[in-house]
């Protein structure tokens, strides 16, 4: 199943990126999807006796010999389109995907100067926060194939409809990614026992056994909920067959997502996360906000970050 149709790939004009063509157009190929390869660069300031459209001229066709050069060394490289725009970075990376109806992002990953200890920059956190298409942003050095991918999914009963939509987009996503890369994919969900300290500071007549007993249920009502969500991307989504295939594995842990999700993925050595982003204010839970920020500023590994199909960017053409 075609997942993507028009992909925008992102790399700097003079980098060594080849690593993230050879990423791109292999998915291209994989899902018989458009590509086209973008650089951004600041604007070129008006200079005496300099024609700014000149240089923009040269700069365009310096880029598009250097991907040339890139693709080169690529087995089966398709040609892509090229294109040099000129703004500033995530906004103009937006701004091309509201005018050419991208349907994905895919960039390295780049930190900023003064915090390498933090994966994803802040460029990096302003795209995941407002591009209104899927972003995958990958990491340098990370294992190609993937090898482990793993799906965080949320349980919301204040918002079924919305929940049920987007958890289906990501698991069928990782399983579709897990197949294409004959990886093992985990499905994470993260739960908690909300009144466990209510019950013990206001009901303390409860006694210990009450309240585990309630912990207990709390952890098999959530575990139902995976295993129902899992039944339906088999019925519905993906189909018995390739759910068999894949074996997913469920995994459950008690706490914050915003801790777990990340302990999760080192222990397990993930290449990749698929999981929600921000999403419009009548879509609480799903991972986003907070949650989903945490997540990115702890993980070490590649992202391919959603919205809710309700999310609209805060970028507009100017």
């Amino acid at each position: 199943m075609h997942r993507f149709n028009n992909i925008l790939c992102v790399i700097e004009a003079e980098a060594e990126q080849r690593w993230v063509l050879e990423r791109a157009v292999t998915l291209a190929q994989n899902q018989q999807a458009r590509l086209t390869v973008l650089t951004v660069l600041d604007p070129v300031p008006p200079v005496a006796g300099i024609v700014p459209q000149s240089v923009e001229q040269a700069l365009q066709q310096r880029f598009i010999d250097h991907v040339a050069t890139l693709l080169r060394d690529i087995p089966g490289a398709m040609a892509p389109q090229v294109k040099v725009v000129f703004g500033r970075g995530y906004l103009a990376e937006i701004r091309e995907v509201l005018r050419h109806g991208y349907d994905l992002v895919l960039k390295p990953a780049r930190a900023d100067a003064d915090l390498r200890s933090v994966l994803f920059g802040s460029d990096d956190m302003h795209l995941l926060r407002k591009c209104p298409v899927p972003v995958w942003l990958l990491k340098e050095g990370g294992a190609v194939p993937y090898r482990r991918i793993l799906a965080a999914v949320d349980f919301d009963p204040a918002a079924a409809v919305e929940a049920a939509e987007f958890n289906r987009r990501i698991i069928e996503l990782a399983a579709a990614l897990a197949l294409a890369e004959s990886a093992t994919l985990h499905v994470v969900h993260v739960w908690e026992a909300a009144a466990e300290n209510t019950l013990r500071l206001w009901a303390p007549g409860a006694g210990e056994a009450q309240v585990a007993a309630y912990v207990a249920e709390e952890r098999q009502r959530h575990e139902r909920w995976l295993q129902e969500l899992m039944a339906a991307s088999a019925a519905v989504w993906l189909g018995q067959e390739t759910l068999d295939y894949l074996k997913p594995q469920l995994h459950l842990p008690r706490g914050n997502a915003g801790k777990e999700v990340p302990a999760l993925a080192h222990a397990l050595g993930a290449d990749l996360i698929v999981m929600g982003t921000l999403g419009r204010s009548g879509i609480p839970g799903l991972l986003i906000g907070n949650t989903a920020e945490t997540i990115l500023h702890k993980v070490d590994c590649a992202v391919l970050a959603l919205k809710p199909a309700a999310f609209v960017s805060p970028v507009t053409l100017p």
